[in-house]
């Protein structure tokens, strides 16, 4: 017969007690584990994350705004401009747009200061006058305020220039060097007409015998100085 042995016990452990743990410290562990794990997510998250069109858009106003690079300290008061704005030059006229095109040769208006092209004059007139366009020259859309005295030299500065002559009217649809060689031809007409009138007009001052009875403005639109006559 098999005799059960009861197990012995080690010799100077003591396990009557229950083991104490300190909560404070291991919750302040499992914090900072978890914070960790959530800024490498963060990360990952960020590389793997492309920018959205406003986040570039964005970027870019940043990276051209001459106050963000700390080229100026303060923006200036809206400005008029000095120059024509050229929205005719390219009209009806044929270009060939490849992919290894410039940006500022292809088809519409190029804004050299934003880097980007507007497809229709409307648009590029809005860009230009806008608020994003000013900011990248350095200017906010406020208006300094004039004093009295420089509104009074500026309509004596008005009054002091001579007017241009007013150009010539010419037709929507017509070109000026068409419209510059049929006023020269009008102009041979009409002295071809004169000299004519004024030959039938001598004929006519010595009778019949050279001018008739014809009609002298009908003879110089003929181009006919006169008739001769066999009257006697």
């Amino acid at each position: 017969m098999s005799k059960l042995l009861a197990p012995k016990r080690a010799a100077g452990v003591d396990n009557t007690a229950r083991r104490t743990w300190d909560k404070e410290e291991f919750r302040q562990k499992a914090e900072e584990k978890e914070k960790a794990a959530k800024a490498a997510r963060a990360d990952a998250d960020d590389e793997d994350r492309e920018e959205t069109a406003a986040e570039i858009r964005r970027r870019k106003r940043l990276e051209r705004d001459p106050l963000h690079q700390g080229l100026i300290v303060e923006r200036s008061s809206l400005r008029q401009r000095d120059y024509q704005i050229d929205l005719t030059s390219r009209l009806g006229k044929t270009q060939v747009v490849g992919f290894n095109t410039p940006l500022n040769q292809q088809a519409g208006w190029f804004c050299n200061v934003c880097n980007c092209v507007l497809r229709d004059s409307q648009s590029y007139l809005d860009h230009i006058n806008g608020k994003w366009h000013n900011r990248a020259l350095g200017m906010s859309m406020r208006v300094e305020k004039s004093t009295l005295e420089q509104v009074k030299n500026k309509f004596e500065e008005l009054k002091s220039r001579k007017s241009p002559p007013p150009e010539e009217y010419v037709p929507d649809g017509f070109d000026a060097a068409a419209s510059a060689e049929a006023k020269e031809r009008e102009e041979k007409r009409e002295k071809r007409r004169r000299k004519a009138a004024e030959a039938a007009a001598v004929g006519g001052a010595g009778g019949d015998a050279d001018g008739g009875d014809a009609d002298p403005d009908m003879l110089a639109l003929m181009g006919f100085g006169g008739f001769g006559t066999s009257k006697k």
